[in-house]
């Protein structure tokens, strides 16, 4: 029998909703009582602040860490060690990416359940089966995989509303690009020319791409005011995720989250002042050119990034993009990408030039 992976797909519990922080407080009854709870500075002091009056009256008692630091695995192991120490029953990730990864690496190691609670949509970390991992110079090392789904993710509409809109754009970019990169190399135009598993991230990927195109000006506009800021909560959290997680074992790292790893592996210091969804953006638009998409396509996802004051080329992100840094580049994200031929060669290279 050939060797089986379980399809990680999704998460156990996902609330999302005005004021489901307070059920915060019955997830950690649920598993096990104590609670170690990391987070950004920030980010931990709004939840709290929010959850607090439904924490005090279950009784539950939280351990509770302010992380600053590059997301490692190092620090996970930390973390790991300190929830055994302390005889915890879950780990709670606070904040954005780097954040939810760093303790979803930890619950991982310590076997431990896992609860999310995202004050921002700029990624979709929050349900991912992946933990995106650094060392301890901010550069991209290898990803840690998780052995299950996060149990619990509770995406309070009210703490996200109050996030800045920079990462509203972000996270609405980061989920587009799941459509251009899930046509990376591959001509697919029905379920016959592909597998089961390829069609569902098509599909599901093109009905994000065209829902957050659709509305991504209102939603940058008026946050969480806007007409369907529910709806993209659950796209960018959750739906975003079920992608990742059909493509998982594909070998799917094409152009636009490439360029991300590029960035952050050969130009950290620089990076580090960026978004991800702004980093992966503007792979995006090398990643529609490569593809062949026209050039109106192309002009829609720029003039939409433009109105929400994102960076548009390799330049607005600090790299010089000219001569052999243009040639480190575009072999660096070939090798990534798995662009191998001269043609295809060529075709990244006129990509290059034709959306910058």
């Amino acid at each position: 029998m050939e060797a089986v992976s379980a399809l990680k797909v999704g998460c156990g519990k996902f609330f999302h909703g005005e004021g489901v922080i307070s059920l915060l407080a019955g997830e950690i009854m649920r598993l096990g009582g104590k609670a170690l709870l990391v987070g950004g500075p920030t980010s931990v002091d709004r939840v709290m602040d929010a959850a607090r009056e439904s924490l005090d009256a279950a009784g539950v008692s939280c351990v509770v860490r302010r992380h600053t630091d590059y997301c490692t695995v190092a620090w996970a192991e930390t973390y790991a060690a300190l929830a055994r120490s302390e005889g915890c029953t879950v780990l709670v990730g606070v904040g954005g990416g780097k954040c939810i990864d760093e303790v979803k690496c930890a619950a991982h190691f310590a076997g431990l359940p896992i609860i999310t609670v995202p004050t921002s949509i700029a990624t979709c970390v929050a349900t991912s089966m992946v933990c995106i991992m650094y060392n301890e110079k901010g550069q991209r090392a290898p990803a840690v995989n998780l052995s299950k789904e996060v149990d619990v993710c509770i995406a309070d509409t009210g703490l996200i509303a109050s996030a800045p809109r920079r990462t509203l754009a972000a996270g609405i970019l980061d989920s587009m690009a799941k459509m251009p990169e899930c046509f990376h190399q591959k001509k697919i135009g029905s379920y016959r020319d592909c597998t089961l598993e390829e069609y569902i991230q098509v599909v599901n990927s093109r009905a994000i791409f065209e829902f957050l195109m659709g509305e991504g000006r209102d939603l940058y506009k008026n946050g969480g005011a806007a007409r369907r800021f529910q709806d993209a909560v659950l796209t960018n959290l959750l739906h975003t995720s079920i992608v990742s997680g059909f493509a998982d074992g594909s070998g799917q790292l094409a152009v636009a989250h490439a360029t991300y790893d590029f960035l952050r592996t050969h130009h950290t210091e620089a990076s580090y002042h960026f978004l991800h969804g702004e980093m992966v953006a503007v792979g995006l638009l090398v990643q529609m050119a490569y593809n062949g998409s026209s050039q109106e396509e192309i002009q829609a996802v720029r003039s939409l990034m433009a109105d929400m004051h994102m960076p548009l080329t390799l330049a607005d992100l600090e790299y010089d993009c000219s001569g052999a840094q243009r040639d480190f580049f575009l072999q660096t994200i070939a090798a990534d990408a798995n662009i191998t031929t001269p043609a295809d060669m060529s075709l990244l290279r006129a990509a290059l030039e034709e959306a910058l």
